[in-house]
């Protein structure tokens, strides 16, 4: 189990360090994929994430704080599925067109310090 504790910090990581050096390409590049495919294949991406962070919690130091994230990602997918009143459609809206490329980094950032965290937490 704490080897994906492992691929779930470090990939978190990665991907977010690419986010801050490469905010634009990583953005038309994500932006890409929600084009392509349709809200219902891609809210298993979340669902995925979310049941690796449950099996995962019972080998870290904070199990629940990982069986809350868990929780998160399982909703975050149901809403994604679901997309009650184009929820969330115009949240992606709203991140495409809306938000600055420094807010981008900071949630790259953000990221970062949460894959270190995770990383601790073994």
């Amino acid at each position: 189990m704490k080897g994906i504790v492992y691929l779930l910090g470090f990939g978190h990581i990665a991907i977010c360090s690419y986010w801050v050096l490469y905010t634009r390409q990583t953005v038309a590049a994500l932006k890409g994929v929600f084009q392509t495919y349709s809200l219902k294949y891609l809210a298993a991406i979340p669902a995925v994430f979310g049941l690796l962070f449950l099996v995962s919690a019972s080998s870290t130091t904070y199990p629940w704080v990982f069986r809350i994230i868990a929780l998160l990602a399982f909703c975050e997918a149901a809403v994604a599925f679901a997309d009650p009143q184009q929820i969330y459609s115009r949240m992606l809206d709203w991140y495409f067109q809306n938000v600055s490329d420094q807010t981008n980094r900071l949630f790259g950032i953000i990221g970062i310090v949460f894959g270190t965290v995770i990383l601790t937490w073994i």
